[in-house]
């Protein structure tokens, strides 16, 4: 058998040449074989001889098992031929993709097999990442931001009161029991008690919070309405009604801010006045400017790197990828008692739509994903080790896991799913320390100063549960 291996987008083409000898040879052991299943008159099943059992054969079968036979030969010797074991090594061949086999000839004199094996997503040109010019620029805080900072933790600590007798308005919440009807029937999913509506979010169907405008505490009353043309069967275009009752209706008092609303806080907002609370509001937004201008930075070197790099990426791969995705939002989808055509038709969006956007968006991850392989490799970045890993997250590898393990036990979690929620939580952590390491290699090669993380400070001892917790928000 003469064969030969070909490189291209994304795929590994071998060539399998079969000479006349060959095919005999594999003909013959396919009678062999099929006459084994062959029952001739005056003789036990599989006992006739060849010549005369081969006579009962149908020669489709015959050829099918010979190129079977054939294709058998082209594994066994590319196991053994050096450049496809190279491939194999490196683990460049994705096993859980069947190689597509076709017959480009096959006759009692030539046979020739054509194999596609479809490759591990690479970078085959690798652009520059180095002395790359960037027009981030890091914003100070201004007494601007720190206001508003502010009047965002006022809001967040603003109060809902029930007001008598007060008419309800747009901003006002008010707490309403209702029941939809359609048909003057209740449909599934159009009642609720008690449930704080605040007027103007628009989290409902447009034009019902406009109806409980003007009404207060104690009304009974009907809204009438036409549900949206995307709105999921069997509700689509109907007219419905939604028998309403007004519970409270409640206005938000947002507190002064001063220094008595500056003690009340707590966490990273802890504070003893308001002075004290605006310096760490300051020191907060610098530190987060400071990031931000860092990751702009980075974002804009790696995009032009990306831009002048080429990539081997199959689509059979990629179609597998954005496959998951949409598996994965279905599942979340469903969860909220939709399917995916219904949450399509609600964002008046086409299914082909939804999965090009998806297919944009995986392919620049995965590129980006792979600009990152690639300079880890050329700069000779080290591997991320046991010592790395427990830095990052403050505590001994082994005691980390045997404290993540006894919680998720206690949540009642089986073994195997035990191990993947404690694999999946390491390998993010090795992925992040080497991520950050090719961030700050590119800053490094395009003369932006590296400032090293300060050392977390020794926290206060924790349980083991309260370790395991921390672990699992961080995920």
């Amino acid at each position: 058998m003469n064969h030969s291996f070909k490189n291209e987008n994304g795929h590994l083409t071998a060539k399998a040449i079969f000479a006349k000898d060959e095919i005999a040879k594999a003909s013959q052991k396919a009678i062999n074989h099929l006459c084994q299943n062959v029952t001739v008159k005056g003789f036990r099943k599989g006992k006739a001889p060849i010549d005369e059992a081969s006579h009962y054969l149908r020669n489709e079968d015959i050829v099918n098992r010979t190129i079977d036979n054939l294709l058998k030969t082209v594994d066994d010797t590319f196991e053994k031929d050096p450049e496809f074991s190279e491939y194999l090594k490196k683990n460049q061949i994705l096993g859980h993709f069947r190689p597509h086999v076709n017959v480009d000839k096959f006759s009692a004199d030539e046979a020739e097999f054509t194999i596609v094996y479809v490759l591990r997503p690479t970078v085959t040109k690798l652009g520059s990442y180095k002395d790359l010019k960037s027009d981030a620029v890091e914003k100070t805080v201004t007494d601007k931001d720190v206001e508003a900072e502010l009047t965002k933790l006022a809001n967040d600590n603003a109060e809902l009161v029930p007001e008598t007798d007060k008419a309800a308005k747009m901003g006002d919440t008010a707490n309403i029991d209702f029941v939809g009807l359609m048909d003057g029937k209740e449909f599934d999913g159009g009642s609720a008690k008690e449930f704080d509506l605040e007027l103007g979010s628009k989290h409902f169907v447009p034009g019902f919070e406009e109806q409980i405008v003007s009404h207060k505490a104690g009304d009974k009353f009907d809204v009438k309405l036409t549900m949206p043309d995307n709105y999921p069967a069997p509700l689509t275009s109907k007219a419905v009604v939604f028998k309403v009752t007004v519970n409270a209706i409640k206005v938000k008092q947002v507190p002064t801010i001063d220094d008595d609303f500056a003690t009340t806080l707590s966490g990273e907002n802890a504070a003893k006045d308001l002075a004290d609370l605006k310096a760490k509001i300051t020191a907060r937004l610098a530190k987060a400017n400071k990031t931000d201008f860092r990751n702009e930075k980075v974002n804009g070197y790696l995009l032009q790197c990306r831009e002048t790099s080429e990539f081997a990426i199959p689509s059979e791969y990629l179609d597998a990828m954005v496959q998951d995705r949409m598996d994965s939002d279905a599942k979340r989808i469903e969860q909220q008692g939709l399917s995916l055509e219904e949450y399509l038709k609600l964002i008046n969006k086409n299914e082909e739509d939804y999965k090009n956007e998806i297919k944009i968006g995986l392919t620049s991850e995965l590129q980006s994903s792979l600009i990152y392989d690639a300079i880890a490799e050329a700069e000779k970045l080290p591997m991320v080790n046991e010592e790395d890993v427990a830095k990052k997250i403050n505590s001994p590898v082994n005691k980390f896991i045997n404290n993540f393990t006894q919680y998720l036990k206690s949540q009642k979690l089986p073994e195997d799913q035990i191990r993947n929620e404690i694999n999946n939580y390491l390998n993010n952590i090795v992925a992040s320390i080497m991520s950050e390491r090719v961030q700050n290699k590119i800053l490094e090669l395009n003369g932006d100063k590296i400032e090293e993380e300060k050392p977390a400070e020794k926290a206060e001892e924790k349980k083991p549960e309260d370790k395991a917790l921390d672990a699992s928000d961080k995920k």
